[in-house]
């Protein structure tokens, strides 16, 4: 078995064709045109992203990024060489890929392995280490159950542990406008065609809500329009909430959209024009499952009940569209915060967390 870097078109085919088993219906490919972003160079990403293939004579049996960022280094302490988006189907074929990864962060000048992440963790990755029987989501992690094992074997120790989450909508009235005058806000449902601004003004929030979690890295404005493009194909009015002073200024804000997973699964990740045809015309498919992405307030607003206010309003938003299960994406038990968000609602973890790392000897 050897390890191959991906090079052309039929190597590129490869690695999709690798990244689109669904594990029973319990994992959700990545999306294509990102993977294809990756290989042609054109993610704004500030470092070259590597594809690589396990190759066991003429098949192709396994498959991984690897990249760096200087970013990540700052927030680690250290000069990581990042892998993610595998795919092995047992800890054989795993452990070809990791050789190979060791050798080029050793050829690097790396000190440490780092992943999986999809390129950063405020992007996506992560491994589950347990809720195997559960299915995984949009930028939610699922893998086999053998993968954590298999890694800590390899001297790997998991860090920034977390779960997700699953919670029934609840169907109230959302908070009344006594309750935002007191807390000095007005909640602002970003419609459809005021998403642009609503992503403008998400970025600067974003960054300083996050600015003290130890992995996170601040989103440029590039990083976050990729990271959300197509965004409007899965909005529904009232899941995209901003918290604002009486100034105008935004303190808080939640994200949630309808979960695509039956169609990604079906598609293979493909979000072409008959993918998106089908997320215009099928929408009522699709609204009984909501994901929410991400949540959080400046370091000034939080412990002010601001994110709960937002949290009710889109529980009463979900409900009007019919939504009837809310699932979160990765929360780290290190910001017990916005887990509360989840329990205070009668929620539950779905799958507990973690990001690896191992330090590599000289």
């Amino acid at each position: 078995m050897e390890v191959v870097e991906v090079a052309d078109e039929a190597g590129l085919a490869a690695f999709l064709r690798l990244g689109r088993e669904t594990h029973g219906g319990r994992s959700v490919p990545l999306l294509e045109r990102t993977v294809r972003a990756w290989f042609r160079g054109s993610a704004p990403h500030p470092h070259r992203i590597t594809l690589l293939l396990a190759r066991d004579g003429d098949e192709h049996v396994g498959r991984a990024i690897v990249h760096r960022d200087d970013r990540l280094d700052a927030r680690l302490h250290a000069r990581a060489l990042v892998f993610g988006a595998l795919a092995a189907p047992d800890a054989s074929v795993l452990a070809t890929l990791l050789d190979d990864i060791e050798r080029r962060a050793r050829a690097a000048g790396a000190d440490e392995l780092f992943g999986p992440a999809q390129l950063l963790p405020n992007q996506s990755g992560g491994v589950i280490t347990t809720g195997f029987e559960e299915r995984a989501f949009p930028d939610a992690p699922w893998n086999a159950e053998w993968l954590p094992e298999a890694l800590e074997a390899r001297g790997m120790s998991r860090w920034y542990e977390g779960d997700t989450w699953l919670v029934d909508v609840v169907d109230d009235d959302g908070p009344s406008v006594a309750e935002l005058d007191a807390a000095g806000i007005r909640i602002d449902e970003v419609t459809r065609a005021g998403l642009g601004r609503g992503l403008r003004a998400l970025l600067p929030l974003l960054n300083d809500s996050f600015a003290l979690l130890p992995y996170f890295t601040p989103f440029t404005a590039a990083e976050l329009r990729a990271q959300f493009a197509g965004l409007w194909l899965l909005h529904e009015p009232g899941l995209f909430l901003i918290a604002r002073d009486e100034q105008e200024h935004p303190l808080a804000f939640v994200l949630a959209v309808l979960d695509a997973t039956p169609l990604l699964q079906a598609s293979g990740g493909r979000l072409g024009a008959r993918e998106r045809w089908q997320l215009v015309t099928s929408r009522k498919g699709l609204r009984p499952d909501a994901v929410l992405v991400i949540q959080g307030a400046r370091p000034d607003a939080q412990g002010k009940g601001i994110v709960s206010l937002l949290s009710r309003r889109l529980h009463a938003n979900l409900a009007d569209i019919g939504c009837q299960r809310l699932r979160s994406t990765p929360v780290g038990r290190q910001n017990p915060g916005s887990a509360r968000q989840f329990s205070r609602f009668g929620g539950r973890p779905l799958h507990a967390t973690a990001y690896y790392r191992k330090r590599l000897e000289d």
